[in-house]
C-alpha cells in the first residue's frame, strides 16, 4: 500500500508498559525494532543522540543494559527534515514521580515509554504503512504494552496517557488485558484482533488521514468521553493497579529504594544539625550534678513511641528540657545512627536529670532517665499514657 497524494504531516507512534522491564523484555524491544530495519533508529543516546546503531540496536542493548533513556534519530536532515523519538526503559515497573506534603511522600508510577515519529517522506515509501502496522504490533507484544497508538501527527504532537486521557483520530490503537477487563465489549469492536498479550489491536481506519467514522463514536460510547478529555477524573480508563495486575511481574516500586535511602540521608542530615546545636548548647552552660544515688527508670521504646512520649516529658519537666539544649538533644535521639549512644544532665523542676540514650536497632530507643523518686513515677505515668498496651478483645 502506499501513501495519498493529499499529503499529511506524519505519523507518531507512543507506547506505555507498567510490564516488569527486565534486561530480557528490553532485548526483545530491541529485536522489534531490528526486524523493521527501515523505520528503526540510525542513532541513539543524549542531546543529541549520537550512538550510531550497528551492528543492531538488539547489540546496542544488550552491551547497555537497564537503565536505557535514550533519544532517537532516524531522520537527520535540516529541521523540518528530522525524525525522532524516545526509547525509555527503567528496570521493573517504570519511571516515577513524587511530591512530598507535610512530611509526607506521595508517589506515581508513569511505567515505561516507547515514542517513534515518521514524517511523510518515510510513510510515502512503498509498503511503509503495512510495516509501521506490523512494527507496532511487535513492539506492543515484546514491551507486554497496557496501551499504545499511532496517529497522524505533526512534529511536537500531543501525546496522550493511558492514567488519564486517550487522543481521538488514532489510526491504530491497542488496548491491553486491562482495558479488557474493565469494557469487554473491545473485543467485539470492529477490525479489533485479540494478540497473545490479551490485549486487543484495533485498525480504527483504513488510512491515517481518512476522516473521522462511526468506529470512533463507539470507541466513546465503550470506554466514555470523559476518557478523551484532558480533564482529570471518573473515567473508564484503568488505574495503575489494573495495568500492573495485568502485567504480573515484581511488586516492588522504583521508589522504595530511593525512599529509604532519602529518609536515611535526611535523618543524617538532622542528627547533624542537632548534635551541632546541642554541643553550642552544653558549652555555654555548666553541667548540673544528680542526686546521690540517682533512682533509674529505662525503657525500649519504638521510634514511634519515643516521639511520642519525648514531647510529654519535656513539657511535664520543663527547665532546661524546653531549653535549646533540651530541644537539641531530642533531635539527637530521635535521629541518632545505630550503635550511637550519649547522655546529658539537664536542670528540670524536678532537679538535675540524666537522660541517657542507645540505639542498639533501627527505629529503636533505649532510654534512661536518672533523678528522683518523683521523676521515676513521672516517667511511668507519662509511658503509660502515651504508649498504652493494646490489650487483646476478651472472649464472648
Amino acid at each position: 500500500m502506499g501513501w495519498n497524494d493529499e499529503g499529511m504531516a506524519g505519523l507518531g507512534l507512543k507506547l506505555t508498559t507498567f510490564a516488569d522491564m527486565t534486561n530480557e523484555r528490553a532485548l526483545a524491544i530491541a529485536l522489534a525494532f531490528d526486524a523493521h530495519p527501515n523505520l528503526r533508529p540510525l542513532k541513539v543516546g543524549g542531546d543529541p543522540a549520537r550512538i550510531k546503531v550497528e551492528p543492531s540496536l538488539a547489540a546496542l542493548v544488550e552491551a547497555h543494559g537497564l537503565p536505557i533513556e535514550w533519544l532517537t534519530v532516524r531522520r537527520n536532515g535540516k529541521y523540518p527534515d528530522f525524525e525522532s523519538g524516545e526509547i525509555d526503559l527503567l528496570p521493573g515497573r517504570g519511571g516515577w514521580i513524587g511530591s512530598k506534603e507535610d512530611g509526607a511522600w506521595t508517589f506515581s508510577l508513569l511505567g515505561n515509554h516507547l515514542n517513534q515519529g515518521w514524517l511523510e517522506t518515510t510513510i510515502a515509501q512503498e509498503g511503509a504503512l503495512d510495516e509501521i502496522a506490523v512494527l507496532f504490533e511487535d513492539l506492543v507484544v515484546a514491551a507486554d504494552a497496557a496501551h499504545g497508538y499511532v496517529i497522524e501527527a505533526a512534529p511536537g504532537w500531543a501525546r496522550g496517557d493511558p492514567k488519564y486521557h486517550l487522543l481521538e483520530g488514532s489510526w491504530l490503537n491497542y488496548f491491553g488485558r486491562a482495558f479488557i477487563d474493565r469494557a469487554p465489549e473491545i473485543l467485539s469492536f470492529p477490525r479489533a484482533r485479540l494478540l497473545s498479550t490479551g490485549g486487543v489491536l484495533i485498525r480504527m481506519r483504513e488510512l491515517p488521514s481518512d476522516l473521522r467514522s462511526t468506529n470512533d463514536d463507539l470507541l466513546e460510547e465503550i470506554l466514555g468521553r470523559r476518557a478523551f478529555s484532558r480533564k482529570r477524573g471518573t473515567s473508564h480508563l484503568p488505574t495503575v493497579e489494573e495495568h500492573l495486575l495485568a502485567s504480573p511481574g515484581t511488586d516492588a516500586m522504583p521508589w522504595d529504594g530511593w525512599q529509604e535511602r532519602d529518609e536515611a540521608d535526611e535523618r543524617t542530615k538532622k542528627f547533624a544539625a542537632a548534635k551541632r546545636r546541642l554541643e553550642k548548647a552544653l558549652a555555654e552552660r555548666a553541667e548540673p550534678s544528680v542526686v546521690p544515688d540517682p533512682i533509674e527508670w529505662s525503657t525500649s521504646f519504638g521510634l514511634d513511641e519515643w516521639q511520642a512520649f519525648a514531647p510529654r516529658l519535656a513539657k511535664a519537666l520543663s527547665g532546661e528540657m524546653t531549653t535549646a539544649a533540651g530541644k537539641a538533644v531530642l533531635a539527637v535521639i530521635e535521629n541518632a545512627p545505630l550503635d550511637h549512644e550519649g547522655s546529658v544532665s539537664l536542670n528540670t523542676k524536678l532537679g538535675p536529670v540524666r537522660l541517657g540514650w542507645f540505639i542498639d536497632h533501627v527505629d529503636m530507643v533505649d532510654a534512661y532517665l536518672f533523678g528522683t523518686e518523683e521523676l521515676q513515677e513521672l516517667c511511668e505515668r507519662l509511658f503509660e499514657e502515651s504508649c498504652p498496651i493494646e490489650l487483646p478483645p476478651a472472649n464472648q
